[in-house]
Order: structure tokens, then C-alpha cells, then sequence
């Protein structure tokens, strides 16, 4: 496959991980008893993280130009470095910050687990919503398997793997990796039929969206999650998931798509430290200072993008911490 640039798949991320920093505003779970508020978080993670192991593989090339042990070694190396250094470097940092707010805390720290939930059970971590990277870097560890066969076949296969296997193991957390490896092929085979997708009509587009988040929205609207499982997760998965990526090829040439793009640069930077930024917001002023639960919303959406700050002003001046927190090269 070619190398290229793909400006739209910039703004996908960067309207990703806008929805992920959106849903990580809710100061808890309870959503200050409003079904708006529920109905936005439901709607979010209905497909929010299979949005982002679709664009992960779609810039999977590589895993094609591994030919022998020696390439697939340089290759899982330069994702521990990218992945699994920032994983490990930055769970640990929260810690101590955890074991200080444990009071404040959701999911208190437990010290005698801490290292072995770190290694083995990335569901339990101080971060939680870190398992992404720790699947995704063994999702990429897994992929150059399939890499020999036609993309086609390996969509189908990995597609039977996520109905079949719906067992939640934790260990490794199994399940996730098995889950979400369809995700990650679609992205691949997206990227074969790029031209043909991006040829699309604006018009017929806009058909699209409007068809399939009407039945995103009503999907999510009624209770039928239990009655077509597993079908539930997919069908959202890749409505949600379709609709951005063509809103995304809609923004191209648009200022909100510049936003968005540049947004999408720092992606990893926010989703790896806005926790930091976010957590201090929750606890300082939801449950101590009690402000309205609206308000700290829009403060915690807003400061869960001060990492881009952040990485300017140290992370891009100091390369080596860059490379520790951030896994940059």
C-alpha cells in the first residue's frame, strides 16, 4: 500500500477523541439524573472505540511490508516503544495521585494488585480507560497473522471471531482483543476501497448520514442491546463509526474540519494525559466545591484538552520526555 497523506482521517481523529474527552465529562454515573444527559453518554459509547481501532488499521500498512522474524521483531519493538512505554510510564505516574484522591475516587487504588492489574488486567488499572492502548499493542501484535491472506478473507474471519467470541476473559483482556480486531481489519480493508468511499457523492453522503443516524439514534433509544445480542454492539459500532468518517470527508475543505485536524495531531497526547487534567477538574469542583453539574461538564470538556498545551510547552521542547510519556520516536 502507498503511503499517503488522508486529511479527512485527521478530522475523524480529532471528532474522535473529541467524543472521547466529551464522554469523559460526565462527573459521574448517575448524569445528575437527566436522560439527556444518559441518552449522549449511551449514544458515545455505542461506538466511539471501535471509531478508533477502524482508524488504527486504516493506517496499518505496515503490518504488509513485514517479510521475515527480523522485520515482525522491528516491528513489535517500534510498538512497544509507541504503545506500551506511555501505558506503563504514565499508569504509574497515577498512582500516587490516586492513592492521594482515593477518597475521591470511583475505583479505589488497591496497592497488593497493582503491578499484576498493570501487566495482565488492563481493565483494572489506575487508568482505566487505558485498555485501548493495551489491546490495541497486542491487536498490532496479532494482525501480520492475517496479513498473508486476502484483506477480504481476513475481515470475515475476524468478523466470526467478534460474533462467537463473547466470553469477557480479563486476563490480557482477551475478549477486547479478539472483539476489537474486526475493527482494526475494517479500517485495513477501508483503505483498499478508500478511493471508491471517498467518491461517493456528497449528496448520497448526506442520504447516509441522515439514514443511518436515525437508526443509530433509535437504536440507542430503545432497550434492544439484550434482545440482539451480540448484532447490538456491531450495528452501532459501524453506524456510528460510518457516519463520521463520511462527515469527516463533508469537513475537508471546511474551517471546522481544519479545527478538527488539528485536533486530531495531538489525539494520542490528549487521550493519554487528559485524565490528569480532568480527574483535578471532577474532584475540585463537582465534589468539593459543588458547582452545578452542567457547568462542570463544560469545565472538564474544555481542560481535558490542556495535554495539547502541555505537549507544546514541554513534551515538544524536551524530546525525551516526549519519547517516555508520549511514545514519539
Amino acid at each position: 500500500m502507498i503511503k499517503k497523506y488522508y486529511k479527512d482521517m485527521d478530522i475523524a481523529r480529532g471528532i474522535g477523541i473529541f467524543l472521547v474527552v466529551l464522554g469523559h465529562s460526565f462527573p459521574d454515573s448517575q448524569f445528575n439524573n437527566s436522560n439527556f444527559y444518559a441518552y449522549i453518554y449511551k449514544l458515545i459509547y455505542s461506538f466511539h472505540m471501535p471509531f478508533f481501532f477502524i482508524i488504527s488499521g486504516f493506517f496499518a500498512y505496515k503490518i504488509y511490508e513485514i517479510e521475515n522474524l527480523k522485520g515482525y521483531g522491528s516491528y513489535v519493538y517500534k510498538k512497544i516503544k509507541r504503545l506500551m512505554v506511555p501505558y506503563f510510564t504514565v499508569s504509574l505516574v497515577a498512582v500516587p495521585i490516586k492513592l492521594y484522591m482515593n477518597n475521591f475516587a470511583a475505583r479505589p487504588v488497591k496497592l497488593n494488585s497493582l503491578i499484576i492489574n498493570i501487566l495482565f488486567y488492563p481493565l483494572d488499572i489506575p487508568i482505566q480507560y487505558f485498555w485501548f492502548i493495551y489491546t490495541l499493542f497486542f491487536i498490532f501484535v496479532a494482525a501480520p497473522i492475517f496479513s498473508k491472506i486476502p484483506v477480504r478473507m481476513a475481515l470475515l474471519i475476524t468478523l466470526v471471531l467478534n460474533l462467537v467470541f463473547t466470553k469477557q476473559v480479563g486476563l490480557f483482556y482477551i475478549y477486547g482483543i479478539i472483539h476489537y480486531l474486526f475493527y482494526f481489519f475494517f479500517g485495513i480493508y477501508l483503505r483498499t476501497v478508500y478511493d471508491k468511499w471517498n467518491n461517493i457523492e456528497n449528496r448520497n453522503k448526506y442520504i447516509v448520514i441522515t439514514v443511518f443516524s436515525l437508526f443509530l439514534i433509535t437504536l440507542n433509544i430503545f432497550d434492544v442491546r439484550k434482545a440482539i445480542y451480540p448484532y447490538y454492539n456491531l450495528l452501532t459500532a459501524l453506524l456510528g463509526s460510518s457516519i463520521f468518517l463520511l462527515v469527516s470527508q463533508l469537513m475537508v475543505n471546511s474551517s471546522m474540519g481544519e479545527l478538527f485536524r488539528r485536533l486530531g495531531r495531538y489525539s494520542y497526547d490528549v487521550y493519554l494525559l487528559s485524565w490528569f487534567f480532568q480527574t483535578g477538574a471532577r474532584v475540585l469542583f463537582y465534589q468539593m466545591f459543588k458547582f452545578n453539574y452542567s457547568v462542570v461538564i463544560v469545565i472538564m470538556l474544555f481542560i481535558g484538552f490542556m495535554p495539547i498545551l502541555m505537549s507544546k510547552l514541554i513534551f515538544d521542547r524536551i524530546p525525551v520526555l516526549g519519547k517516555i510519556f508520549l511514545g514519539r520516536k
